[in-house]
């Protein structure tokens, strides 16, 4: 199984929706808060919510229904 990680903030809709999203999915989902990490938050701030698949990274551009389900087959 792909491991998920949901690089996110506190106060973001879009990071709920996307939560949100993959749910549908049942799978095991780590969220990480890009606040708590210079490096993380100066590296994501503009792109959040990112979700990384595996090696993969899937911006909020690219992050919908069918993509995840063709991902995580």
């Amino acid at each position: 199984m792909n491991s998920l990680i949901l690089y996110s903030k506190k106060t973001c809709p879009l990071c709920d929706e996307v939560r949100d999203l993959v749910s549908l999915f049942h799978v095991e989902l780590k969220e990480v808060n890009i606040e708590d990490d210079p490096y993380l938050h100066q590296k994501y701030m503009f792109e959040i919510p990112v979700l990384k698949i595996g090696n993969e990274e899937l911006d909020y551009r690219q992050i919908n229904y069918f993509e995840l389900e063709k991902r995580l087959q």
